[in-house]
């Protein structure tokens, strides 16, 4: 008789099987019994047994479940405890909910003591069936009278273990394709026989993950072997490694459930060394987790900053304080004519309107944060219906690349001596004469209700992409900010927030930076706030020597290259001259706006023969008393170059 030891359906398992498989009940197998087979000897079982030869014990099931790694065997456990016992197991069955033979094993021969043997133990018994369709059978077991022997219970423990997320740690991690096989060295880690390794850089995706060391073909990791095991958002720690020791790596989703050896693993990084040194970076570079990847100290923090210092230079208006006045302190018509940089902006010559400078009282100053002037528009006159007027300040920022599809933000201080709207706005404007001005509004705008106290307002706008757009090859292409304080239709879409009105609006400290978030205004010194306007518009003094009856030359300095060759006027010195102002062509010199500090010849006529027989003083215009046949004479000039 035969010795070797196997399972086998029953005539009548196979028959109810199969019926269960083709849409009858569920086949629902409840008890196991053991017996001490043929007179007390082995047997050879067979599909015709509807009983065990000498059954000796028979309860309910254990446990009844598929094997995780071949789905068509079904797993009957049984445990027989320790009062039961003093008899051989030689066969042992499995029986459905009717009490039929369904499967039939022959089992090694296996005396279950009791405690009258002088010794005492549980006996675990577990007959495994192979079927064609696992899903005809239902795994169900009662739990009122499951037992649980250690190894069942280190077992499960170890399968649910193996199920969770969190795995246990591996000594090392590749950082490139690897052979699976052998003892070799992964990320400066010498590896051992049954070292735990994170495979995630091999060629073939499904290749990956977490595989024990071997001296031959490497195998899975038992908690991580399995379909089961492998799911998205599992994690690891990795011990060792000169890249990846220390770093915490993570399963992603691949947007369906795992199949392990079919589907791509790929493992992202989630904590780590990231090679960046401790310590504060002006400028940092953060992956996908928002780790920091790298950085650079450009400028050491100062601790008494509260920004780092490139940090500020961040307005980019000019004059946004109302400090620096070269043409004068005050104008009453339209164009640039008083505060630098600032264009006040009439629509049909509105009159009764002054722009004016203004010296910040202590109250003012501390309201500001320390301003010393801001700018005054008087309305006397508010602009009539149905006529093109309209009163607003604009200046106009050169070089529209720098803002293409950028989030800005304008901000500055207002009050009025009434509570009305004033409106703020920002324009792109290609190319001078500039035509998109009311075609491209694109409704950046923001109303601002003013009081008779100082208040900060602000909004953000994203300015247009260049795409698609002709920029100018003059460099007259601006991004136009504008402050429009009262408008009639001229401009519709905007009446319904600035409206004819009459008053004193008072302004200060206008910014705009980059970025959604309003910061506090930027302060430049006077003289880098100077520099900065002097290359659109600058006035001096030239000195003009006069030789003979007709002949003369002056010579015109600038402090500052210009934006552009500018228009050059002269300003006579006697206001007995007719024609007071000269205006001379730029480009009668072509090098006029080559570099500061340059030297520019240039004519200066007037009538001679006048008796300029005494020394005397115009303002500060000087005039010395002519030596011989010369003279010498200084007379003003401006240099505009404003776009």
């Amino acid at each position: 008789m035969s010795n070797d030891f196997f399972t086998l359906l029953t005539a009548v398992g196979k028959n109810k099987l199969a019926a269960a498989s083709t849409g009858g009940a569920p086949l629902k197998l409840t008890h196991m019994a053991v017996g001490d087979g043929d007179n007390g000897g082995y047997y050879t079982p067979s599909e015709a047994q509807a009983a065990l030869k000498h059954e000796v014990w028979r309860a309910p099931l254990n446990n009844l479940s598929t094997d995780a790694q071949n789905p068509n065997w079904i797993i009957a456990e049984l445990v027989i405890p320790d009062e039961v016992g003093g008899f051989t197991i030689r066969e042992v069955g499995v029986f459905d909910a009717a009490g039929a033979l369904i499967a039939v094993g022959k089992f090694p021969e296996s005396y279950k003591p009791v405690l009258a043997d002088g010794a005492n133990k549980q006996l675990y018994v577990r007959l495994i069936m192979e079927v064609s369709n696992a899903a005809a059978v239902t795994l169900q077991v009662d739990p009122s009278v499951v037992l649980a022997t250690r190894a069942t219970v280190d077992q499960r423990i170890a399968e649910e273990l193996a199920k969770l997320d969190g795995k246990p740690s591996v000594r090392a991690a590749t950082t490139a394709a690897i052979a699976l096989a052998g003892l070799q060295t992964v990320d400066g880690v010498a590896l051992q026989l049954g070292d735990r390794v994170l495979v995630k850089n091999q060629a073939a995706g499904a290749d990956n993950g977490i595989y024990l060391a071997g001296a031959g073909s490497w195998a899975r990791a038992a908690d991580a072997n399995i379909s089961l095991e492998v799911t998205p958002g599992l994690f690891v720690a990795v011990e060792q490694g000169t890249v990846n020791g220390g770093a915490i790596w993570q399963l992603l989703d691949a947007g369906a459930p795992v199949v392990l050896g079919a589907t791509a693993l790929a493992f992202e990084r989630v904590s780590g060394r990231t090679g960046v040194s401790a310590g504060s970076y002006n400028r940092v570079t953060v992956g996908p987790r928002g780790e920091v990847l790298g950085g650079s100290q450009l400028v050491a923090f100062d601790p008494a900053q509260t920004f780092p210092v490139q940090a500020y230079r961040r307005n980019v208006l000019i004059n946004g304080g109302f400090d620096v006045w070269q043409r004068g302190v005050s104008q009453t018509t339209t164009g640039y004519g008083s505060a630098d940089r600032w264009l006040m902006d009439l629509g049909s010559g509105l009159s009764g309107v002054t722009m004016a400078k203004m010296d910040a009282s202590v109250a003012d100053t501390e309201a500001l944060g320390g301003a010393t002037s801001f700018l005054r528009l008087a309305l006397t006159k508010a602009p009539s219906s149905k006529v093109r007027e309209y009163c607003q300040i604009n200046q106009r920022v050169e070089n529209l690349r720098r803002f293409s599809g950028k989030q800005l933000t304008l901000s500055f201080w207002a009050r009025a001596d009434k509570p009305c709207s004033i409106l703020a706005y920002v324009e792109q404007w290609f190319s001078a004469p500039y035509v998109e001005a009311l075609k491209n509004r694109a409704l950046n705008s923001a109303a601002a209700n003013l009081s008779s106290a100082w208040q900060r307002f602000s909004f953000t706008f994203t300015s247009p992409s260049l795409q698609g757009r002709a920029i100018g090859s003059q460099g007259d292409d601006c991004l136009s900010v504008f402050i429009g304080l009262s408008y009639s239709d001229a401009l519709p879409e905007l009446n319904a927030i600035a409206t004819a009105q009459t008053g004193v609006f008072d302004i200060a400290q206008v910014q705009l930076e980059e970025g959604p978030v309003a910061t506090q205004y930027e302060r430049r010194s006077p003289g880098e706030e100077l520099a900065l306007c002097q290359r659109y518009f600058e006035t001096g003094s030239a000195v003009a020597r006069y030789v003979g009856v007709n002949d003369n030359m002056g010579w015109v300095t600038f402090h500052q290259t210009k934006r552009a060759k500018p228009a050059i006027t002269f300003f006579n010195p006697f206001t007995s001259k007719a024609g007071e102002a000269q205006t001379y062509n730029a480009s009668l010199w072509p090098n006029i706006a080559s570099g500061p500090g340059l030297t520019v010849g240039c004519a200066y006529n007037y009538a001679p023969g006048d008796n300029w027989t005494d020394g005397f003083t115009w303002g500060n215009i000087a005039y010395v008393p002519p030596q011989a046949d010369d003279a010498i004479l200084q007379a003003r000039w401006t240099a505009d170059a404003e776009l």
